[in-house]
């Protein structure tokens, strides 16, 4: 894990690993083309408008989780295109919301479209997702659970500030960052013959999301410790778990509760060792890739089950960019 810079990582990984995801990614950007092609000129200008960059990371997932399974590929991109519509419209709804005027180095689409336009290119991109991913009533389910995870997450993020402890934390970070991810392997199993395996693709890609938005967050309170300013969860006065379990040490514990109850994040930068925030980090994500492999056991042995067991860290570690995807 590099944790030398403020800023994520870009994209490095296994040799196996990163040629596959460059490989799958190529195809799925051209299954996206495809696709939105079939669409009116008018409508497809804005799918591609809302789609634009991002590492698809979600599609890959599904579709290797597909690949072990013994699964079907155009089925599989089908499930990722949902994927990618509803993240991305839901991102657009994020960035409105917490008035972000970039992302992905460029203008977000509210700020070059305005709200009204782009909150309707969001609500198209999650209506043609939903349309993409109705290839079986499971999917669909699966599909509508994801979204409705996703908005109750969103939620959270605010209304379970006065009520913040671990518990809290896991549950709305299952809901957002998870649910894409757990989604993801999914309809992985549902397009392949191992249906009965989808639920423990669920909780896989489950694990292999927590991890991501931990060290997502850790990175956030990582940037602040350095710039001496809120940076993402901080600025917004979101408790995150890479925060508040500095109150292990005892010489935090007043700066983490002043945080949590009253936004202040003075007494954190500036008192913060970054040793002990990635001691923390270190301690808090052993366990969730410990997990993620136990989900595997009933996967059979291949070469794409190795590389699904390395997932989870190297999309945490190493697949994050200093944008937020």
């Amino acid at each position: 894990m590099k944790r030398q810079t403020a800023t994520k990582s870009e994209i490095t990984t296994s040799d196996e690993l990163n040629e596959y995801y460059n490989v799958v990614k190529n195809e799925f950007d051209d299954h996206l083309k495809r696709e939105i092609s079939k669409e009116p000129a008018e409508i497809g200008a804005l799918l591609e408008k809302g789609l634009s960059g991002g590492k698809k990371l979600r599609p890959v997932l599904c579709k290797l989780v597909s690949d072990a399974l013994g699964g079907d590929t155009h089925l599989a991109f089908e499930c990722g295109m949902a994927l990618e519509l509803v993240h991305c419209g839901a991102l657009i709804h994020d960035d409105w919301i917490d008035g972000d005027k970039f992302r992905r180095a460029a203008p977000s689409l509210w700020n070059e479209l305005g709200p009204r336009t782009s909150v309707l290119v969001a609500d198209l991109m999650a209506a043609t997702g939903s349309l993409h991913g109705a290839i079986s009533l499971e999917t669909g389910k699966s599909l509508a659970r994801c979204v409705r995870n996703l908005s109750e997450g969103a939620i959270a993020d605010f209304t379970d500030k006065d009520n913040y402890n671990e518990a809290v934390y896991l549950h709305r970070i299952k809901r957002k960052t998870g649910a894409l991810y757990s989604t993801a392997a999914e309809l992985g199993a549902l397009v392949s013959p191992r249906t009965d395996l989808a639920p423990n693709m669920y909780k896989y890609g489950e694990c292999v999301g927590i991890l991501y938005q931990i060290t997502d967050d850790y990175l956030d309170l990582l940037n602040s410790l350095i710039t001496k300013t809120p940076v993402g969860d901080l600025a917004l006065k979101i408790p995150t778990l890479p925060l508040t379990k500095l109150s292990k040490y005892p010489n935090y514990q007043e700066a983490v509760n002043e945080f949590i109850y009253n936004g202040n994040t003075e007494k954190l930068i500036s008192n913060v060792d970054i040793k002990h925030a990635q001691e923390i980090f270190d301690d808090l994500i052993q366990p969730w890739q410990d997990m993620s492999k136990k989900f595997l056991e009933d996967v059979p042995e291949s070469n794409s089950k190795r590389l699904l067991e390395q997932v989870p860290l190297s999309f945490a570690n190493e697949l994050i960019t200093k944008d937020k995807n």
